[in-house]
């Protein structure tokens, strides 16, 4: 289910922390599914205490949601989900229930960046986008933490392009904490491409809390660098891509990819370039991702 599908599905959108979960006895419950054996559909009732409701209204602090959950052996990214966490919930109402509006499969997405009081942006921008920059958007906080998922969904609705995504990285890889640095750096290194200029920037013990080593990263940029900038500018067309290429760490391979870039398009200044200049990174405010220029803002 695409996500503007999901997203058209839900009378209520809100963001909650799950404080209980539990499998219900609905006797008369049956699922006509087809192949699967109905036996192991079950009716999960989540207690959610809300926090911030993004659409539809709701007065109350501790709602219901429910969900048709599978329970047999499988595979696949479903709504896998624990006491305590903070999500983002898609759901409608049914027969005065909020049911989830999608089962099984991921519907529910986490909120690494911790609790929210409103979204960037304003209602001209589409809520997609508005829950993406609020997933990143941390605030100033030296215990801030992100989760062992990361930012993997951090754009449950597919908004942000490649070259904003690394912006907002390179953003959180100078945030006061050093949990949210290191899981800035770590979805760097794992983009590839040379950007990781944030290996260099941390301290020992710092790359102890990442599932990389010296070796990996020198592996890394042997393979980068072994190719020519006419290579790797001809393997990529799409222009994210290649603006990608002007933010490398390899300072000579940089320099031409960046000649290039302002060969073949003219006037675009949204880019690395020049070469000797920090590559570009940002970060989310009320009014949405800005540029940031100096220390993290207090």
């Amino acid at each position: 289910m695409p996500p503007d599908r999901m997203l058209s599905r839900a009378s209520h959108v809100f963001v909650g922390v799950i404080q209980r979960q539990q499998f219900e006895s609905w006797p008369f419950f049956r699922l006509h599914s087809g192949t699967d054996d109905p036996a192991y559909w079950k009716i999960l009732r989540r207690e959610i205490r809300v926090e911030m409701v993004l659409r539809g209204t709701e007065s109350r602090s501790v709602v219901s949601v429910y969900e048709i959950y599978w329970t047999g052996g499988a595979s696949g990214n479903w709504n896998s989900t624990h006491d305590g966490e903070r999500d983002l919930f898609l759901v409608r109402v049914e027969n005065g229930r909020y049911h989830v509006v999608r089962d099984w499969l991921r519907s529910i997405f986490p909120v690494a960046s911790g609790p929210h009081s409103r979204l960037p942006l304003d209602d001209s921008d589409s809520l997609w986008e508005r829950i993406a920059l609020m997933n990143w958007r941390f605030e100033q906080d030296g215990a801030a933490r992100v989760d062992s998922r990361g930012f993997t969904y951090n754009d449950p609705g597919r908004t942000l392009s490649l070259w904003r995504t690394i912006r907002l990285e390179r953003g959180l890889v100078r945030h006061p904490s050093a949990g949210v640095r290191a899981s800035a750096c770590k979805a760097l290194l794992w983009q590839g491409w040379g950007q990781d200029e944030c290996w260099d920037a941390r301290s020992d013990r710092e790359r102890l809390q990442l599932p990389f080593s010296a070796a990996d990263v020198t592996k890394a940029r042997s393979e980068f660098d072994n190719r020519t900038a006419e290579w790797w500018w001809s393997l990529v067309g799409d222009p994210d891509e290649r603006r990608l290429l002007t933010t490398v760490n390899n300072r000579r391979l940089r320099a031409e990819f960046c000649r290039m870039f302002e060969r073949e398009y003219i006037g675009d200044r949204d880019n690395g370039c020049p070469a000797g200049q920090p590559p570009p990174a940002t970060i989310v405010t009320e009014r949405g991702d800005v540029p940031l220029t100096g220390p993290w803002p207090h």
